[in-house]
């Protein structure tokens, strides 16, 4: 349930990030040397930019191998950035304490380590408005000194204020033509980049005609043998939900 919490957050915040999974026992015997050994191997792939430390709750004993040195050594000197989130909030190992940050839940992790893509597209549409907002307020400061100056100088440099004017004219239109190229080519870099992350959105696979199956807390049924025959669920469309109830459950090839 941890590592499906981390993925379905991932998939949603930041549907470009690649994720790589190691897995291993989490409790019982060994399975402190496993975890150091997961944390080593995913340092060694040189891929790697965070790793997140994780599991669901569980007792004492339960999260004990979180306590254990092998595993509180690897995530202290690891070159990368580690989160640790064991357990629940209320529950604290070592692991939290050597991790460079602590996270409540393995949800939390996920959503502390990438940004929102929605923020991100927000960001990115706002950008072109804010270099030419920013653009023209230096070339004002600048046209504005020319002409105060102007007006403080007596006649006899007249004519090279004159030829300044001209010149500050020749350069504006000279870098009002680069801002455009600017804008344009952020244009069109930000239609790009909708269109990679429209792509990548959930909702146009549902308006392609596809459909996600949830239990009524909200579990994703991804398999015949997920449903119990009499139960509710919710199909999640393209425009809505619909709930519905598994009348039959008719198994087909894989």
């Amino acid at each position: 349930a941890a590592l499906r919490d981390i993925i379905s957050v991932l998939g949603r915040r930041a549907p470009w990030v690649r994720v790589l999974v190691r897995g291993t026992r989490v409790q019982g015997e060994g399975a402190a040397n496993e975890i150091a050994e997961a944390i080593e191997d995913l340092v060694a792939t040189g891929e790697a930019e965070v790793i997140i430390v994780g599991r669901g709750g569980g007792s004492i004993e339960d999260l004990w191998a979180f306590n254990e040195e092998p595993v509180a050594r690897a995530i202290a000197k690891s070159p990368v950035p580690v989160v640790s989130a064991v357990g629940h909030e209320v529950d604290v190992t070592i692991s939290d304490l050597v991790a460079d940050l602590r996270s409540p839940t393995p949800s939390a992790a996920a959503e502390a380590v990438v940004p929102d893509g929605v923020v991100i597209r927000e960001e990115l549409r706002h950008i072109p408005h804010q270099l030419s907002k920013g653009l023209r307020g230096i070339l004002h400061h600048r046209k504005t000194m020319m002409d105060n100056a102007l007006s403080r100088l007596g006649l006899r440099i007249e004519r090279r204020v004159q030829s300044a004017q001209q010149m500050l004219d020749h350069d504006f239109g000279r870098l009002q033509n680069r801002v455009r190229g600017i804008l344009d080519r952020g244009r069109q870099r930000l239609i790009g980049v909708e269109g990679k992350l429209d792509a990548l959105s959930p909702l146009a696979t549902l308006r392609r005609g596809y459909s996600v199956a949830r239990t009524g807390d909200g579990q994703i049924l991804k398999s015949v043998r997920d449903f119990v025959k009499g139960d509710s669920f919710t199909l999640r469309v393209s425009d809505g939900e619909v709930i519905a109830e598994a009348k039959e459950i008719l198994a087909g090839e894989p």
